[in-house]
């Protein structure tokens, strides 16, 4: 992932944004998620100092190349066993703010100050915290979902082994949500999901503003050509042609290994009857071993760990994304719908935004649902490029991320400063 933006030296905004993992590549819901805001920002010309946990030497080349002009700093990652001891969830104990990052940043701020503190996702609102309250700057919490539900539903997903410990980190993480609504820190919350900015303002006196995902920033954005050099729309899927099924998501996510698998036992084979020559295609990070063989028996094309998951897009004819349990919104249809690509997916994939189902994207519940709404699209050609450029249209209007930086930027106007 290649961005344009470079970041003057001086003037215009100055926020300390801390990450909440590395982001290049951008190869889950929330690393795009997380790239993308910063690249809106720095195309809005706010200067950036960029904190990333767990960011190695050869991680910081690869993202000052995604993010020229950015100023980048690594702080370590603690992911052993005793993370997980102690009242604190993982997510933040695995995350400790380094002894001596508060003076240094405090030097910072004297000489060049901050305008606000940015937490780019809810797991590392516990460093924004502290670091607005010692620099005296308002905070931006940027969840991108309600993080002690998504873990009670990852519990409900897993298999015994990992259920309890899921269910005891969405305890803690419900103790450290209420502390962080009451907490006079929090300037503001950036919820990506409609519906969970609306629970949210239900629950604390700090503003919540619905803030949608970040659109990727690419460098052909704007142009007519998606993938031919006569600027015309791929034929892609046609009857005879291509006919690529394209699943996208973290492989380690008990979620998406779920929505694989029933996809897999439960639609494909009447997909590939009606289609025989479709194929079934999984992109995605960290695949177990055991995932990777049953896929490949199943004939599915996997990639893992692809460098740029656009190419994949773009040769796939549908995207499905047949998820039935999450949280928050799923970025990876966010990029289909950009890239053009018809989406089919659950009534739990779509939630999130007010896209319309029947006009951007084709919502299916149940097997033989599913099943006839990817072969209405693959056998459809005017039906399938109907509904791609709708949503590629309304991701592109909806998910402006200049607008976005503007919100933000007029919501901080008038903070709910530390105190």
């Amino acid at each position: 992932m290649t961005y344009s933006a470079q970041v003057p030296a001086t003037g215009g905004p100055h926020w300390l944004v801390v990450t909440e993992e590395a982001f290049v590549p951008a190869d889950s819901g929330g690393r795009v998620e997380t790239a993308n805001l910063l690249a809106a920002a720095a195309a809005a010309g706010v200067r950036l100092h960029v904190i990333v946990p767990g960011l190695d030497a050869n991680g910081r080349e690869l993202h000052r190349r995604a993010l020229p002009g950015v100023r980048l700093e690594s702080i370590p990652r603690k992911e052993e066993l005793r993370s997980h001891v102690g009242l604190a969830p993982y997510l933040f104990a695995s995350r400790p703010l380094p002894q001596g990052l508060p003076a240094q940043l405090l030097r910072d701020h004297l000489a060049d100050p901050y305008d606000a503190v940015v937490a780019a996702s809810f797991r590392v609102a516990h460093l924004g915290t502290d670091l607005a309250g010692r620099l005296g700057v308002p905070l931006v919490v940027r969840p991108h979902n309600v993080e002690s539900r998504y873990f009670r539903q990852l519990a409900r997903s897993s298999g015994a082994l990992r259920r309890w410990p899921y269910l005891v980190e969405s305890w803690k993480l419900r103790r450290a949500e209420a502390a962080l609504h009451a907490d006079e820190r929090v300037s503001l919350f950036a919820d990506i999901a409609e519906q969970d900015a609306a629970d949210r303002a239900a629950r604390t006196r700090t503003p919540v503003l619905h803030v949608p995902p970040f659109l990727t920033v690419r460098p052909d954005d704007g142009r007519p050509d998606q993938g031919r050099p006569d600027g015309g729309r791929p034929e892609q899927g046609r009857p005879g042609g291509d006919a690529t099924v394209l699943f996208l998501g973290s492989l380690d996510n008990p979620n998406n290994t779920d929505a694989v698998r029933w996809f897999l036992d439960e639609a494909w084979t009447g997909v590939h009857a009606a289609v025989p020559g479709a194929g079934f295609a999984v992109v995605g990070r960290r695949a177990t071993p055991e995932l990777s063989s049953a896929l490949r028996d199943r004939g599915v094309r996997l990639t893992v760990d692809a460098p740029d998951v656009h190419v994949h897009l773009r040769a796939a004819a549908v995207f499905v994304n047949p998820v039935r349990a999450g949280a928050g919104i799923n970025i990876k249809m966010v990029e289909a719908m950009a890239a053009g690509l018809p989406v089919v997916t659950t009534t739990v994939g779509a939630r999130g935004l007010h896209w319309r189902p029947g006009e951007h994207l084709v919502v299916a519940d149940g097997a033989a649902d599913f099943t006839a709404a990817v072969v209405g699209l693959l056998v459809d050609p005017a039906e399938r490029a109907a509904i791609g450029e709708a949503g590629r249209r309304f991701v592109r209007t909806e998910l402006d991320g200049a607008r976005h930086i503007s919100r933000m930027r007029a919501a901080l106007d008038h903070p709910r400063v530390p105190g």
